[in-house]
């Protein structure tokens, strides 16, 4: 029987700090010296860089180890195991552990990413014109497949956009409540968005999971015209926004190159008005809006979670409008967050900036439901989307219109108005309640999704 041997936390662990290259030299040669054929390195918590990588291989090699008994095994999570893995491969290693969509973690290093994707690996590798034998675009397919069937994001950077590029769209199943598993295909991946429809359901997934989720300009120009394009999209009736990573959305993109605070002028304008812009589009669209909350939204991110219909948040969620602790206020977003929240806990929330459970929102009837865990929370969105296939489209909109106009003009004469002409709308002949009438005096219940899918083909 032949025995491979593994070496962990080669650069750092998380109870004693930074590992002495003696002491990963000390168990690499005594697992060779007990009949390991090889022993990988495992850089666990993906701490290292290259020139660590550079140095301990030198260190090791100096000290009698032979590379060809040597594999790597390097964990992404500071974005580092691509420039890792070449930098041994140029060192001489010849042999990688690497993960399908960068799936895997680690139990005792809570944050720390999976394996380097083995998409990543293998796209670099041939790029660089070193043959792997490895088919790359059925491996992209393996890794679309296996993320969907999870119901996690594929991590891997590379796989993620051939499966755009060559429409390599692995269907995402989950159980929704009717039985029937939803496909998710992805069709647009850009920076810091990726795009995913089933059906009549838009999926938007925020990706800048190593900074929070964190709102760049350009995240928000991209996401207000995905929403806005959406809304005028006929066959679009819902549309969710979720996280990828830890956290849900960390709000404004606080970088120190990026940021518009304490900038002043024309930099504050444009940032008043992507924020106003976005918060708008939501707010305003006639498709049904849901936010999905991974985990824990602060200042943006909140408002972001509240401009929406619906929310749904795993169990870890918390909410945090922690403007004051920098010295800002929550501008933009207070329009909506005193709306949903009440202008009490509102007021509270936002002067204590303190951190608000799941459970105190679920309580305040601030969330929908609440989830396990991130998986389970796919599965809780699908079903969802699934009840939700018995509103018209038309009736939510209108039923958002009089929501909208309780809460600005609330026994006003615009109310009135308002309730007067949306009854007339939905009393029409062509109206969708003629339809959904006519389809409960047979007896039967009405698939709107089919329903508007048919009506918009008989509009091309």
């Amino acid at each position: 029987m032949t025995v491979r041997g593994y070496v962990s936390c080669i650069f750092a662990d998380p109870y004693d700090g930074p590992t002495a290259p003696s002491a990963v030299l000390r168990c690499v040669r005594a697992l060779l010296d007990m009949g390991c054929y090889e022993v990988s390195l495992g850089d666990t918590l993906g701490v290292g860089s290259p020139a660590n990588v550079r140095q301990l291989l030198h260190y090791l090699v100096e000290n009698g180890i032979p590379l060809d008994q040597l594999a790597g095994h390097f964990h992404d999570t500071y974005g580092t195991a691509v420039a890792n893995a070449w930098e041994a491969y140029r060192c001489g290693l010849r042999t990688f552990d690497s993960s399908v969509a960068g799936l895997g973690g680690c139990p005792f290093a809570p944050g720390a990413k999976g394996n380097v994707a083995s998409e990543d690996l293998i796209y670099m590798f041939h790029n660089a014109g070193v043959e792997t034998g490895i088919d790359l675009l059925k491996l992209v397919e393996t890794g679309a497949w296996i993320s969907n069937r999870l119901a996690k994001a594929n991590s891997s950077r590379a796989g993620t956009a051939l499966a755009v590029k060559h429409r390599i769209n692995a269907p995402h199943r989950t159980s929704a409540e009717n039985g029937q598993p939803l496909s998710w295909a992805i069709f647009q991946d850009t920076e810091g968005l990726q795009l995913y429809r089933s059906g009549a359901n838009l999926k938007i997934i925020l990706n800048r999971p190593k900074n929070g989720n964190a709102l760049t300009a350009s995240m928000l120009s991209s996401l207000t015209q995905t929403i806005i394009e959406a809304s005028k999209d006929s066959s679009i009736s819902r549309i969710a926004i979720m996280g990828n990573g830890k956290y849900f959305c960390t709000g404004m993109d606080l970088g120190k190159d990026s940021t518009p605070v304490g900038q002043g002028g024309s930099s504050s304008d444009s940032q008043f008005d992507r924020l106003t812009n976005l918060f708008e589009a939501i707010d305003q669209s006639p498709k049904v809006t849901i936010a999905c909350l991974n985990g824990p939204a602060f200042g943006g991110g909140v408002g972001l979670a509240f401009a929406c219909d619906i929310r749904i948040s795993t169990k870890q969620t918390t909410v945090t409008l922690s403007e004051v602790k920098l010295g800002i206020c929550a501008a933009t977003i207070s329009k909506y967050v005193i709306r949903e929240w009440g202008v009490p806990f509102a007021r509270e929330a936002m002067l204590s900036a303190r951190t608000i459970t799941a459970e105190e929102l679920k309580s305040r009837g601030l969330l929908s439901e609440i989830s396990e865990d991130q998986n389970r929370l796919t599965v809780l969105l699908d079903q969802l989307l699934s009840r939700l296939r018995v509103a018209s489209p038309n009736a939510s909109r209108m039923s958002k219109e009089l929501v909208r106009l309780a809460w600005a003009h609330s026994g006003g004469e615009k109310q009135a108005a308002g309730i007067r002409e949306l009854f007339a709308a939905m009393m029409r002949e062509d109206a969708d309640g003629a339809h959904g009438v006519r389809e409960f005096q047979r007896g039967k219940k009405v698939d709107w999704d089919a329903y508007i899918l048919q009506q918009s083909k008989a509009k091309l």
